[in-house]
């Protein structure tokens, strides 16, 4: 949420709030001034007049015109004729006003001013009295517990909000960095294995060759020559290949139930914005898992499932359980579904649905690599207009890639 909604959210009550001060002693004009946070000037909130002119923002120093001086004083002020006011002589006059009587009362509270109330042109012209006074020193009380108890939550709100921005700003670097660490190790672990494949051919041939030479010689001492450079190529290719691992992995092992809490906390923004509802039915306890990159998993299945309902908004459920000594974990939106001609294709690298620039197309390719390594499977069942649902099965005593 950002700063600009959550002030409207205040400058709505005040202006609610403004009507009902009005309406309380029939008067058709008014404004709410509050007391700024460095508590040197007062701003104008919100304000009604005859002419419809808009005045919010206008600043008033304490002391200063007829707002200040009831908030310097924290005295309200009933005038039923400003001609008749010694005190006032001298002061500016609001020209749009007709009216020359009117009520200014201090909104305060646990012994703070936070601002002042007044409200002016009485329905019928006759000026406003004592008892106009009381109405609106009891309506005040009430106001001002309203207006600080909203303000210091929408201070707070914005407090938290900013520090969840933060938080996504820094999980959303780790995400990127991960993918782009991830999009890296599968390049050179589907390098390797291209690698790997003629390699091994042409090992077995020097090898055939070598044992069919009976006697040394020229030829023979190439083929040796020539295996042993091969010797040397398949240690890179080793080194390359646990590389690539490293890229995505660490030694530390993982709680998939809180990877799954850490992940929707993590896009919890999306889930907001979206208008998405999460339900979990989470076993406890289960098998902790060597961390290959896991939570990346979750993360993107749970993004791809808030893009897809985003418009209309829906459910993700999210279960995990034990099944045949196998963790299984499920995540089943409501969006539009996955037509069935492409749903073999999702896993693939470089392929994506979405419009250029809006996905790499790497997502899923990701999760299936990283679900391989763990020795499990990850499988797609969706129906256009039914949602989708993604299932992971992990082996639970699997510990090494």
């Amino acid at each position: 949420m950002d700063t600009l909604p959550i002030k409207n959210q205040l400058r709505e009550f005040l202006t609610l709030s403004l009507n009902d001060c009005m309406q309380s002693v029939k008067a058709s004009a008014g404004s709410i001034f509050l007391l700024e946070d460095s508590k040197r000037e007062l701003i104008l909130e919100v304000a009604r007049n005859g002419k419809n002119l808009r005045l919010e923002g206008v600043r008033k120093r304490l002391g200063e015109a007829v707002a200040g001086l009831v908030a310097s004083q924290r005295k309200p002020l009933l005038v039923e004729d400003i001609d008749n006011e010694p005190f006032l002589a001298g002061r500016p006059r609001y020209s749009h006003y007709r009216s020359k009587s009117f009520l200014s009362v201090p909104l305060e509270f646990s012994g703070s001013l936070i601002g002042v109330v007044n409200v002016t042109e009485k329905d019928k012209g006759e000026p406003f009295t004592y008892h106009d006074l009381l109405t609106m020193l009891d309506v005040s009380r009430y106001l001002s517990i309203a207006i600080y108890s909203l303000r210091d939550y929408l201070k707070n709100q914005i407090l938290i909000n900013e520090n969840l921005r933060k938080e996504l700003d820094t999980l959303k670097k780790s995400i990127k960095e991960s993918e782009k660490f991830s999009s890296l190790g599968k390049l050179v672990g589907g390098l390797v294995h291209e690698i790997n494949n003629p390699l091994d051919g042409i090992i077995r041939y020097i090898n055939l060759a070598l044992d069919s030479t009976e006697e040394d010689g020229i030829v023979k001492e190439y083929l040796l020559e020539a295996k042993r450079g091969l010797n040397r190529i398949v240690n890179i290719v080793r080194s390359l290949l646990d590389f690539s691992w490293s890229l995505s992995s660490s030694h530390s092992r993982i709680d998939v139930n809180r990877l799954i809490d850490e992940s929707l906390f993590m896009l919890s923004h999306y889930l907001f914005s979206y208008q998405i509802e999460v339900s979990k039915r989470l076993t406890t306890p289960l098998p902790k898992l060597p961390d290959y990159r896991l939570k990346l998993v979750f993360t993107n299945i749970i993004k791809n499932a808030c893009e897809a309902m985003k418009d209309k908004g829906g459910r993700l459920s999210i279960t995990t359980g034990i099944r045949d000594g196998n963790i299984l974990i499920t995540f089943s939106d409501t969006g539009p579904g996955i037509p069935e001609d492409i749903q073999e294709r999702i896993f693939e690298p470089f392929f994506t649905t979405k419009r250029m620039g809006e996905g790499s197309g790497l997502g899923l390719a990701i999760c299936y690599e990283i679900v391989q390594r763990y020795g499990g499977k990850i499988r797609v069942k969706s129906k256009v207009g039914e949602g989708t649902t993604f299932t992971i099965e992990l082996p639970s005593e699997r510990e090494k890639s």
